[in-house]
This record gives structure tokens, C-alpha cells and sequence, in this order.
């Protein structure tokens, strides 16, 4: 049967200012917690790991998100890497797609919108690595791509919604006192990305039965990038630590209003925090039908300047590969030299260098060097930054395998 795109349900158009207006109205009526000794600035958007353009460097460019088509792919004439993997490694998801709170509606960026918002140049580069990687179509994996950001953006709007109907019959502000004590903690204690890692995998993992699977090989491109992702985000592969983060996120809630709140909200954030642990798009039985899940609006986003976006990828270049992965950590010696430079590196394999004469590596030349070192995006990245770019801990041990068949 045919899969909306991403698992994206059709969206109501009235709903979403509906929400913000109401959610206005009761913010306005809310006590805040003040002895939490952190500044109210920590809770302002956007945040942490989303890395997005100053509004007056480009426009911005929005689109709805149609779940009755996927997007065709963005020609690329060079194939040039683009390295968005590196950020996702570095930051975490957000560097892909990020939820505004109704909340923060009025804020830039996307003034008088709110929902989840899909960076379209950094969704496509990365659906063309994981492509290139996994060998299935690009369709599918900007498919299965948006599918998991979905389920992982979605679930921060479970909880802000949540939060919403208690914070409108219980009076006291419950999330923005906990975005602030959540955004002054290290990455390690973001919990709630662990949690929507956790959900954004089982999204692609157990997809409705009506619907066609995916790919086991896409499956398995999304969890390596998961696993190797920073701090809480890594967290949101093992399934059997979910419930120690929640354990946690609870404490996190329920002390943003531990002096003024009602002690039966601990238990009520509790049972909140743990609702729907088999998460449904399709349904959220603990939310009623004004905040049901279907009226968070998504989009597409992109910043362009004179018709181009001016999101600037992290890439790894023909310098830094040749010199330092290859002859540094893969501990490279030449081979031969023909029209091309060619290496013999720690397990056998033999790689040829990139054309010194240009800065920046193709799709094609980055995976054939790092499949031959037996490596994965994520992991190439994960490497590269907890060697500082090639310079501690080099050459590597152990030695790996290469990915690619041998051959016959």
C-alpha cells in the first residue's frame, strides 16, 4: 500500500494558530518558576545545534510538506561532498531539522510559524550519502530520512503539548522552566533527544503493517548514524537504557517546579513522560483532539541569496583525506604512481589519491576511500573529531576490514 511520504499524515491547515493563540493565552496566566537560578535567555530559540543562517544573510524559503509526493532530487552536475553527516555527528539531529514551539511562534526564525521544520539542502545531501551507502534509490532514503525526523521532531511536540494541558489546569509554567534547565546542562543530560532518537528509529524500524518495509540497509545507515551521534543523541539505540532516560527526564521536568508546583504533578509528569511508549503517529491517546499530533504543522526550509542556498556544508577536503586520513591515520605508503598517486593502507587495500588540483572530494571518491578502510559516514566523522582531525591516536588500532566485496 502506498506510505505517505515520510509517514506524514495530511495536515489541517486551521489548526496550527489555533494552537499558538491558545497556548498564548494560557502562558499568560501562568506562574513561573523564578529559583531555578538560570537566566530566562535559556530557553530562547533557536537553540543549541541549530545551526542556521542570521536572518539578515539570506531569506527564507518555505514550503509545506506534501505527503502525497516525494521531492525529486537536487541535481548536483559535480557530485561534490557535501559532509552534512560531519554535523549530524557534531550536533546532533537538529542539524537537520529542528521543532519550533508554538510558544515561539513570533520568534525568528519563520516568524508566525511554529511545527517541524526540514532542512531541505542538508535532508537532500544527507538522503544522497545514505543512497550512495546503503544502494538504495534516493526516493527511499529521503523518505525514510524524513519518516525518522518526523517521529523524532514529533516527540518534542508530545511533550510541549503535554505540558500545555497541564500547565491549563494546574496554573504553574511547566516546560519553559525546563527548556532552561535543560539547555544549561552538557549535552550528556539532553535526554529527550535519546528518547526521540529512540522513537525515531522505531518509526523506520516498524512501519504500519499495511505499509511496505524498509530496507534493512537503510535501517542500518540511520542506526550507525544514531550510534555515533554526540552525547544523549547516541543514546536513542539502546533500547533497554529508555527507561532509565525517562527516569531522568522526569527529574529534569518535575524540579523546574519543585518549590511551587503541586506535589501530585510529579506523578502526573510522570505518567506524562512515559505515555505512549509504543509511540503512534497515528494517534496520541493521552492528548486530546485539539493538540492531537496530525495538527503539528511541517515544512520545508532552505535560505537562499540570489537563488542559491547559503547553507555552507562541513566537508572533509582532498587535502585533509589524502595527507591525513589516508597517509596519517590509515597509515598509507605509496604503491605506484600512474596518471594518479596510489596507496596501500593499513589492511591491504589499495586507494587511489584524490586529484590534488582541486579542494573538495566527490560523492563517488569519498565512499569508494572510506568503504575501502572499512568505514561508515558516521563513523569517518566520529573518527575524525575524536582524533582532532587526524592528529591523536594515529595510526588507528584496531584495523578494519574493508566494506566493499572482495573481488572474484
Amino acid at each position: 500500500m502506498h506510505r505517505p511520504f515520510g509517514q506524514i499524515p495530511n495536515q489541517n491547515a486551521h489548526a496550527a494558530s489555533d494552537i499558538a493563540s491558545a497556548a498564548r493565552h494560557v502562558e499568560s496566566m501562568l506562574q513561573d518558576e523564578g529559583n531555578l537560578n538560570i537566566p530566562n535567555e535559556k530557553d530562547c530559540f533557536p537553540r543549541t545545534g541549530i545551526d542556521i543562517p542570521d536572518g539578515n544573510e539570506a531569506q527564507e524559503v518555505i514550503d509545506e510538506v506534501d505527503p502525497n509526493s516525494i521531492p525529486s532530487e537536487i541535481e548536483d552536475a559535480d557530485e561534490i561532498h557535501d559532509g552534512a553527516v560531519g554535523r549530524v555527528v557534531e550536533d546532533g539531529m537538529e542539524y537537520l531539522a529542528f521543532y519550533k514551539s508554538f510558544r515561539d511562534v513570533m520568534k525568528t526564525p519563520v516568524q508566525k510559524r511554529w511545527g517541524i521544520f526540514f532542512i531541505k539542502k542538508r535532508c537532500f545531501a544527507l538522503a544522497k550519502d545514505m543512497s550512495l551507502s546503503s544502494g538504495e534509490s534516493f526516493s527511499d532514503c529521503l523518505d525514510a530520512l524524513a519518516a525518522f525526523l518526523y517521529a523524532h521532531e514529533l516527540y518534542h511536540y508530545r511533550f510541549d503539548a503535554h505540558c500545555l494541558q497541564m500547565e491549563a489546569t494546574g496554573g504553574n509554567s511547566l516546560y519553559k522552566p525546563y527548556r532552561r534547565l535543560v539547555s544549561s546542562r552538557p549535552i550528556s543530560e539532553w535526554h529527550e533527544e535519546a528518547i526521540a532518537n529512540f522513537y525515531g528509529l522505531k518509526a523506520i524500524s516498524s512501519s504500519p503493517k499495511q505499509y511496505l518495509p524498509y530496507a534493512q540497509s537503510i535501517f542500518d545507515y540511520l542506526w550507525d548514524l544514531v550510534a555515533n551521534s554526540p552525547g544523549a543523541y547516541a543514546g536513542g539505540v539502546d533500547k533497554g537504557q529508555q527507561k532509565t532516560r525517562k527516569d531522568q527526564m522526569v527529574k529534569q521536568a518535575t524540579v523546574a517546579f519543585a518549590s511551587t508546583g503541586p506535589s501530585v504533578w510529579h506523578g502526573l509528569v510522570d505518567s506524562t513522560i512515559r505515555v505512549g511508549t509504543g509511540l503512534s503517529i497515528l494517534r496520541e491517546s493521552g492528548l486530546g483532539t485539539f493538540l492531537r499530533l496530525e495538527n503539528c504543522p511541517v515544512y520545508w526550509i532552505d535560505w537562499v541569496k540570489g537563488g542559491k542556498s547559503v547553507l555552507v556544508p562541513c566537508v572533509a577536503s582532498v587535502s585533509e583525506v589524502s595527507n591525513d586520513f589516508i597517509k596519517r591515520y590509515l597509515g598509507g605508503v605509496q604503491d605506484h604512481q600512474s596518471d594518479h598517486n596510489f596507496y596501500r593502507i593499513d589492511n591491504g587495500e589499495k586507494v587511489k589519491l584524490p586529484n590534488p588540483h582541486r579542494a573538495d572530494l566527490t560523492d563517488p571518491e569519498f565512499h569508494n576511500i572510506i568503504g575501502k578502510a572499512g568505514m561508515t559516514s558516521p563513523q569517518f566523522y566520529k573518527e575524525r573529531v575524536r582524533t582532532f582531525v587526524w592528529k591523536k591516536g594515529v595510526p588507528r588500532n584496531p584495523v578494519l576490514p574493508s566494506r566493499h566485496s572482495p573481488k572474484k
